[in-house]
């Protein structure tokens, strides 16, 4: 999940408890019904971590039951202390903090989140022997949802086009840059919704999607908010943020991405699920790794600002290069298109939608390629502009399909026609 907004921890502090073991499994008793655990976070589908050293057995960072941190800071001392090759994981928060109050948040109510408590964070987990100018290697060995729903949000300020209106981006790209160091006063940054815009026009949207506590393979389920349309979404699960200590002193908020160095954040990469190997580069001392924003599916561009958002718990085994420095994050990935490996060959077979932007600016023809599939799916498959909009977001992948004929380059996007089938 992706913002432009600057604001602050909520209550105005940052908040640096941490539970482990025992206390993440009372946390998520109440959480889940009827799902009993025992040692590790026992989520079908996602695995119970290697038992290690230490008192407790099975390692697991609870970043559920309580807020770690919200913030990079590399003075954050580390919840937990890992050696390399050991297993751990993180149970983490969705990425607007609100949880169950997902599945009754109205359009008009979803205007009043605190967007200074955006992307609770799992961690900080030292890796021992990580220090800086190393590489930290992070093998996601599991990705699996603690709940059994996860939502998007559509705000009428966000997104590619806030809201279907791009012109309203304008008046908070400025928070592009302040965003980079959080700013220290409570609240909303003055300015960030212009007082004569109420709601920033255009209006917000709330859709929910479905599907099993743990599931980690198959479908969401898509009932169209507005319309009632049907649509199966196929599932990759991921963390929007993996990363580590910043290399400059200061608390900053987790996008824009890389603010101090090439450490992570908000990136958004849905090609990070179960089986990638993420390298990032070492700035400090145990390299301090934490993540967070949990993803159920996402088309690449995560256009309207919101993936399925949901709570994920992720396995994990880190691993430390030596000596070798990176500028920013890289992987090995198991898929370039995830989601395409969950879809079977009947959805495969109605092929995709395609639109193009076509010009000499890049972001104006992703838009446009946008613009022209939220337009198709309205018509073809009678969908809302909200509910189209979500899809594309959730389900639309945007490709830089040729940077050679100056003056004009191409983007596209392409969306499964097969998620309609019945």
């Amino acid at each position: 999940m992706c913002f432009v907004h600057s604001g602050s921890a909520h209550g105005g502090g940052l908040l640096q408890q941490a539970s482990l073991g025992a206390a993440a499994a009372t946390a998520f008793s109440s959480l889940a019904a009827g799902g009993e655990v025992v040692g590790g976070m026992d989520v079908a589908g996602s695995g119970t971590p290697d038992v290690v050293a230490g008192p407790g057995g099975a390692r697991v960072v609870d970043g559920y039951g309580q807020v770690l941190h919200t913030r990079w800071n590399r003075d954050l001392p580390p919840v937990a202390v890992v050696r390399p090759g050991e297993v751990i994981q993180l149970l983490c928060r969705d990425a607007l903090d609100i949880g169950e109050a997902a599945r009754t948040l109205t359009p008009e109510a979803s205007m009043t989140v605190d967007l200074g408590r955006v992307h609770p964070l799992t961690g900080p987990v030292e890796v021992e022997g990580a220090e800086p100018g190393d590489i930290l290697e992070v093998e996601v060995l599991d990705v699996a949802p603690l709940v059994d729903f996860g939502y998007v949000v559509i705000g009428p300020a966000l997104g590619l086009f806030g809201s279907l209106r791009p012109d309203l981006l304008a008046p908070i790209t400025q928070f592009t840059e302040a965003s980079q160091i959080s700013d220290p006063n409570p609240g909303p940054v003055p300015g960030a919704i212009p007082e004569d815009q109420p709601y920033n026009s255009g209006s917000p949207f709330v859709q929910l999607f479905t599907f099993d506590r743990g599931q980690n393979t198959g479908f969401a389920t898509f009932v169209g908010a507005d319309t009632g349309r049907q649509a199966r979404i196929p599932i990759a699960p991921f963390m929007g943020i993996h990363g580590v200590a910043p290399m400059r002193k200061g608390m900053y908020r987790t996008f824009p991405p890389n603010v101090s160095g090439g450490m992570g954040g908000n990136a958004d990469i849905r090609q990070f699920t179960k089986g990638s190997r993420i390298q990032l580069p070492v700035y400090a001392p145990g390299a301090k790794f934490s993540a967070g924003d949990g993803h159920m599916a996402q088309g690449d561009g995560e256009v309207c600002v919101t993936a399925i958002e949901t709570l994920m718990a992720v396995t994990l085994r880190f691993g430390v290069i030596k000596n070798s420095v990176i500028a920013s994050p890289r992987a090995i990935v198991p898929a370039a298109d995830p989601t395409q490996l969950a879809m079977p060959a009947e959805m495969l077979a109605h092929g995709y939608y395609h639109t193009t932007g076509i010009g000499p600016d890049l972001m104006e023809n992703a838009k446009n390629a946008v613009r022209d599939m939220v337009d198709w799916l309205v018509v073809d498959q009678q969908l809302s502009l909200h509910e189209a909009y979500a899809l594309c977001s959730v389900a639309g992948d945007l490709k830089i399909s040729e940077t050679v004929d100056l003056p004009n380059w191409v983007v596209s996007m392409t969306l499964p026609r097969g998620i309609f089938a019945a």
